[in-house]
């Protein structure tokens, strides 16, 4: 009997050994990592089909009807049909006041009627508290402000300006999509008139900002 476990214990050694011995097979790989990666694109201008192949030339925006009106007939002239885009933009404000709160509607018409013996167009606003103010100009456009601000002060009393984010309608004009070429021949012809300053750009970009245009 003792010889049977002997024995036993001997064999149970040996196959012990034997599994300590081999070495654990490497988990086979995911089979995602065994997907042969795609050849690479050769370098270069390499663009999808369709994208920024046509381009949009657009007008400068205009804020007024008249403006509108002035612009439409202007293209027109050079031969043009232009597609009116109605938005509603964010513009910075220019914005021109008396230094003064005055305490009474009379005490502001008083100063006002001097501003205008200088030539400035005045309104009278009603401010909070009982205050009034004196608006001396409201402008959309850097140039118009600039000419305004050298009004003011070679006149030489004091007035206040400040700057405001203001949304308002707006139009733009623009033209049906064309190849590059053509779009910077019509934005050099636009360009050269000297009152339009447009601009050019993809058709991508064109729908993201503005959408399908107005009809003419």
């Amino acid at each position: 009997m003792k010889k049977v476990v002997r024995i036993f214990l001997l064999l149970l050694f040996v196959l012990l050994a034997w599994l300590a011995w081999l070495k654990p097979a490497p988990a086979p790989a995911p089979a995602a990592a065994r997907i042969p990666m795609p050849a690479q694109p050769h370098s270069g201008a390499f663009q999808p089909e369709g994208v920024e192949t046509v381009w949009r030339v657009i007008t400068r925006r205009v804020i007024s009807r008249e403006a509108v009106n002035s612009l439409t007939k202007l293209l027109k002239s050079m031969g043009l049909e232009p597609i009116t885009i109605r938005n509603q933009e964010d513009v910075t404000l220019h914005a021109f006041d008396d230094a003064t709160l005055y305490k009474s509607s009379a005490e502001a018409s008083t100063a006002s009627a001097i501003w205008r013996n200088h030539g400035i167009e005045t309104t009278v606003i009603k401010a909070e508290e009982n205050t009034y103010l004196i608006g001396l100009g409201r402008f959309y456009q850097t140039h118009f402000a600039e000419g305004m601000q050298a009004r003011l002060r070679e006149i030489g009393r004091e007035f206040r300006y400040q700057q405001r984010t203001v949304p308002i309608p707006s139009w733009r004009f623009t033209f049906p999509p064309m190849e590059k070429g053509e779009a910077d021949k019509l934005w050099k012809q636009l360009n050269d008139s000297g009152e339009i300053m447009p601009i050019v750009m993809p058709e991508p970009r064109f729908q993201e900002l503005y959408g399908k245009p107005s009809s003419p």
